[in-house]
């Protein structure tokens, strides 16, 4: 993807008409999924006072010589928690082509606080995205990952969970996600400037909702006011309870504007790529009635030549770290009924990549519903494809699931790298050799590069470094 300009006039610490910068602009999908149409949403937050801001857009890559200059139509939101209140703005750009450069700027008074360039989706058959989980915690590892990202010039970000530790409250976003993703200068240690161009579909792992609680965490919840996307799934029969003060509930409402629970599962098209992003949080039903229903229209619709599906908490995985999390399992014959090839998932605080593998859950005696033990864990038949190796043979019988869940956090079971004696669990009912390559004691994301028919699948450390690579082909 071809970068633009990034100016930064005002940084977060500076103050204009005493207002302050405490979230830099930065780009999301906004409320689009197929590629019948084209927008994305800008999102800023400045401190304390409300200001006169202006966002205005052109095609190409430059305000320079442009005929047409159009001027986005503002929103505010004011957050207060703690007695502060703060002010987020969501300028929507719309109308916009596909395959096409667009730059915008934002004002701030008389002052340009930003400018960038980004390119909208492709409906072409050349697509590059990274995927990555469990980051948000702040720390030189989660930067070294984002400078990285960066220079793999993505044209989207699968962001897939747990973004802001330990409870998803404003303030950690403002601490331990935001800076590391729109820093002025890229650099291994303070990470790039990414979100000012790329944008990131967002969706909730567990830490995201730890902070529903608006009582105990009046900044509970903030993956909802800082997320703009596809809201083209049902609301599902079970979803987190927003606990607390009623008026605070109707505040947490109003500013997430339909966003909870409405994004937790979402789909959209980039290029010959289709992508469908799942709620697997702990209260959720797999097999919702109305979520599968949706799913199979959705992706049974879809002409992608790539069937991706991704959620937080994976339910293949040798790790010791979250093995008895496993409802996720249950979902696997639907998917592969519906041609899925990918599932990326994050959670474990390590990189996983398994065979190419088919699942049947395990059924009652009566035959009529799936098992699940009090542990969690769900028993089955596995199918390998043993042929697959990602060079010689490319084309995959069943699905390949990836964990990519060591974006910035700590790494769980570092001893295990690389070591298949120590990935292995019992019964046979419950696990066998399917994981390939399971990395845990360094940081990295996956990259995936689709050009028509055939797909490269690269993990990278915070290096550089491809740590493991294969190749798909239909």
């Amino acid at each position: 993807m071809r970068r633009g300009l990034l100016l930064f006039l005002l940084l977060t610490s500076f103050a204009v008409s005493a207002q302050r910068i405490v979230v830099p602009p930065y780009l999301q999908p906004g409320n689009t999924s197929s590629l019948s149409k084209e927008m994305k949403v800008v999102l800023w937050e400045v401190d304390s006072v409300a200001g006169n801001c202006k966002v205005e857009f052109v095609e190409g890559k430059s305000f320079e010589g442009a005929t047409k200059i159009t001027v986005s139509k503002i929103t505010s939101q004011a957050l207060t928690f703690g007695g502060r209140t703060s002010y987020l703005y969501r300028a929507p750009l719309t109308g916009l082509k596909l395959d096409a450069d667009y730059t915008y700027r934002v004002s701030l008074g008389d002052q340009v606080i930003t400018t960038a360039t980004f390119r909208t989706r492709t409906k072409g058959n050349a697509v590059r995205f990274v995927a990555f989980g469990d980051m948000g915690a702040g720390t030189p590892q989660q930067a070294a990952i984002s400078y990285q990202m960066h220079l793999q010039n993505p044209q989207f970000v699968l962001a897939t969970g747990d973004i802001a530790y330990s409870y998803g409250l404003a303030r950690e976003f403002k601490a331990r996600f935001f800076p590391y993703y729109t820093t002025l200068e890229p650099s291994p240690d303070k990470g790039a400037p990414l979100m000012q161009s790329v944008p990131f579909y967002l969706f909730p792992g567990n830490h995201d909702l730890y902070g529903a609680d608006l009582l105990k965490f009046p900044d509970g919840m903030a993956l909802y006011y800082y997320s703009d996307g596809p809201m083209n799934a049902p609301v599902t029969e079970f979803t987190t309870e927003v606990k607390g003060p009623e008026d605070r509930i109707k505040a947490f409402k109003k500013a997430s504007e339909g966003r909870f629970p409405k994004m937790n599962n979402f789909s959209f098209d980039v290029g010959n790529v289709h992508i469908a992003a799942l709620d697997a949080n702990s209260y959720v039903n797999p097999l919702d009635g109305a979520l599968i229903e949706w799913l199979r229209r959705d992706i049974q619709s879809s002409k992608a030549d790539w069937k991706v599906v991704t959620f937080h908490h994976p339910g293949f995985n040798s790790s010791k770290a979250h093995y008895d999390y496993q409802q996720m399992r249950l979902l696997s014959p639907v998917l592969e009924q519906l041609g899925v090839d990918l599932v990326i998932n994050s959670h474990v605080h390590n990189y996983q990549r398994s065979r190419p593998l088919r699942f049947a859950p395990k059924l009652n005696e009566a035959g009529d519903r799936y098992v699940i033990s009090p542990e969690g864990r769900v028993d089955g038949k596995f199918t390998l494809d043993e042929k697959f190796d990602g060079v010689n043979t490319t084309k995959a019988d069943g699905i390949i699931y990836i964990v990519s869940g060591s974006g910035g956090a700590g790494l769980y079971d570092s001893p295990i790298s690389n070591n298949p004696e120590l990935w292995k669990h019992e019964p046979a009912d419950n696990w066998v050799p399917f994981t390939v390559k399971l990395i845990s004691d360094v940081h990295s994301f996956t990259l995936v590069d689709v050009i028509g028919k055939s797909l490269v699948l690269k993990q990278i450390n915070l290096k550089g470094e491809v740590l493991d690579e294969i190749k798909m082909t239909k």
